[in-house]
């Protein structure tokens, strides 16, 4: 049986841009600490947030200035972004069962809504919790209690599906019930399609 609400992560579940965002964050490695950021250090951290990368990675630069290099210079890089094909005719399922649909995730508003555009995923969600809306993204729970409020429904009114221990936490702090893609949880699926089996 569905929720009333499904709320969504973007990287990892309806796109990947993990080589995107290890070439954005290289090219702000240059720009706010003088040297390029490795693999090493990017992919552990993947997903962490912009305030979080400034600490972790040692630029010297604040959050708005971090966010507005990252959104400028994700742009150059979009082609190199793996959409799911299995996301759109999910959400459309979904939304015509009466599913409230939402998008959680770390991602600043005016680059999620490029990526969204990109992916042909735009127009399918009723509300866009992103990390410029909040105090604190991932894994915090606001991001999620800001989802379920503006869809208008109780935690336990909803799953979060998502691919990392960022959103799992984010979804048990706020008492939504979490689903892992590729990841332990509440339930764990393999694969996108598998939500609504």
């Amino acid at each position: 049986m569905l929720p009333r609400a499904v709320l969504f992560d973007m990287d990892g579940v309806l796109v990947k841009s993990e080589e995107v965002w290890f070439k954005v964050c290289e090219a702000a490695g240059v720009r706010f600490r003088g040297r390029a950021l490795t693999r090493e250090e990017f992919f552990p951290t993947f997903g962490q947030g912009t305030a979080a990368d400034i600490p972790v990675f040692g630029f010297a630069c604040t959050v708005q200035e971090l966010d507005a290099f990252y959104v400028t210079e994700f742009v150059r890089h979009l082609d190199a972004m793996w959409v799911n094909p299995e996301a759109r005719p999910l959400l459309d399922q979904l939304a015509g069962q009466g599913v409230k649909l939402a998008l959680v995730t770390n991602t600043v508003s005016p680059l999620a809504v490029q990526i969204l555009a990109r992916a042909r995923l735009d127009g399918v969600f009723t509300s866009l919790a992103t990390a410029d809306r909040v105090t604190n993204a991932k894994p915090s729970p606001e991001l999620v209690q800001l989802a379920c409020r503006e869809l208008r429904v109780q935690p336990d009114e909803a799953w979060m599906v998502g691919d990392s221990r960022f959103d799992r936490q984010a979804a048990q702090s706020a008492g939504v019930f979490f689903i892992g893609l590729g990841l332990d949880g509440d339930r764990r699926i393999e694969r996108l399609a598998d939500l609504s089996s």
